[in-house]
């Protein structure tokens, strides 16, 4: 469950007054609820203009000051969808909202920079609460760090009160060309592959296989990686095993796992989203080797 922001400038005033004048009253019921309000969200700027559509080009529908709470509907490129007091929706730009998420995955790379390419400066994990300060249009959230500083996270592992609808299939900007440059190296060396698996194989499995993919590390410490990660149920196929997969043609190693990997299952790590709804749920045989 995500952490809100909440208010406590009145409860803490409150006290202060008793303890600075001696006066002791009772605060409603009101006051205390006011006081402990969540905050969906929270505005960081002195004016913030409220938009008909996600672009500076649509029409100014109303406004809003700093410090004023929002109500998030959903994210989508760097702009967020919002529920106005009069029940109609509107949208503005992500750089001028703060809110809360909860980091959804085992370890979470936090980077210098909001792409896979730039370094990484800390890592995060499962249930933490981040602070985020801005959404970027490519879908990475600014987040505030411990020391003051910031850094950013893929906002396809950062769960928000606001739906995120951004597409995340380019994350790892899987040309066409590189595509097919690995096809057909596959296809050139699948012969080989299958001879060298072949004389290794201790059993032979039939397999529920489905695929992921995202900026995260594996269960066993390591930085997935496309043609040779795989998620497994350790009871059944131990940390570090070879499995050849001939759907696939290539060696892959078992070194990451899931909530929902059990029994007969493998989840394969692949370089896209788009890449891993076409692969879909397949049942497929895989091989054990030495």
């Amino acid at each position: 469950m995500i952490k809100n922001f909440k208010r406590t400038t009145v409860a803490t005033m409150a006290i202060l007054t008793m303890l600075n004048t001696g006066a002791v009253f009772a605060q409603s019921n009101s006051s205390n609820e006011e006081a402990t309000k969540e905050i969906v969200a929270m505005v960081n700027v002195d004016k913030l203009n409220v938009r008909s559509g996600p672009s500076t080009s649509h029409d100014i529908i109303g406004t809003f000051i700093k410090d004023d709470d929002i109500s998030l509907v959903s994210i989508k490129n760097g702009w967020y969808k919002i529920e106005m007091e009069d029940g109609k929706t509107g949208w503005t730009n992500g750089q001028y909202i703060t809110l809360d998420g909860e980091v959804t995955v085992d370890k979470l790379n936090v980077r210098k920079g909001a792409s896979i390419s730039d370094d990484i400066v800390e890592t995060k994990t499962k249930e933490d609460t981040v602070k985020i300060i801005k959404a970027d249009e490519n879908g990475w959230y600014e987040i505030e760090l411990e020391d003051g500083k910031t850094g950013f996270v893929c906002g396809k592992y950062v769960e928000t009160e606001a739906k995120n609808e951004h597409d995340y299939s380019d994350l790892y900007n899987v040309s066409k060309e590189t595509s097919n440059t690995t096809s057909i190296t596959s296809q050139a060396t699948s012969t080989s592959t299958t001879q060298t698996a072949a004389s290794n194989v201790v059993k032979t499995m039939t397999v529920s296989a489905t695929a992921y993919a995202g900026d995260g590390i594996t269960s066993t410490g390591s930085i997935p990686k496309v043609g040779r990660t795989i998620a497994v149920d350790p009871s059944v196929i131990p940390y570090g095993t070879k499995v050849y997969i001939p759907a696939l043609g290539g060696v892959y190693t078992a070194e990451d796992c899931g909530g929902a990997i059990k029994g007969n299952k493998i989840d394969i790590f692949m370089g896209s989203e788009s890449e891993c709804n076409a692969w879909g749920v397949r049942s497929i045989e895989i091989q054990i080797l030495k």
